[in-house]
């Protein structure tokens, strides 16, 4: 009995360590296209974001996509209080995040669709997926919104006209 829970908690060790849905070829990004995913954050992502959704956001970034093209990462929110940035409002020496803006930085990242609980809390933390600009529904609809405003913005090349 005692075998069959241990190869049981062995088996399920190994499926929380591998991201869901991830395949061999999975959707890994390459170096050639990480310019362009980095000019679409500024551009479309980061003017939707807070200051501490962005830096969030760009640790997420910086430790999946940009560290092995993986979109997956595993964070817990006790890591991330003091991995990401330091409070303004502590006067302590390792001045941690509270855990509470932990929480509501992810949840607001979620709510715009910047990255996606991929799976179940664990020892190791919970699993996220992190999104780009052409995944996001809102950048999508931002960047529209802007491309349009910037046309309005240039000035017509004499004896054209504009429509």
């Amino acid at each position: 009995m005692n075998q069959r829970i241990e190869k049981i908690r062995q088996l399920l060790n190994e499926l929380e360590s591998e991201p869901e849905g991830q395949s061999a070829a999975g959707c890994a990004f390459s170096a050639l296209e990480l310019p362009l995913v980095i000019q679409q954050i500024v551009d479309d992502l980061q003017p939707q974001l807070s200051p501490y959704d962005a830096a969030f956001y760009w640790f997420l970034f910086r430790h999946s996509i940009a560290k092995d093209g993986d979109a997956h990462l595993r964070v817990s929110t006790r890591q991330l209080r003091t991995a990401v940035v330091k409070s303004s409002y502590s006067q302590l020496d390792d001045n941690p995040v509270s855990l509470g803006k932990v929480q509501d930085t992810l949840r607001a990242l979620e709510s715009i669709g910047a990255i996606r609980k991929e799976g179940e809390p664990n020892r190791d933390g919970t699993l996220y997926r992190v999104m780009v600009p052409e995944e996001i529904d809102a950048c999508r609809k931002y960047r529209m919104e802007r491309l349009a405003d910037e046309q309005k913005l240039k000035f017509p090349i004499a004896g054209i006209e504009v429509s």
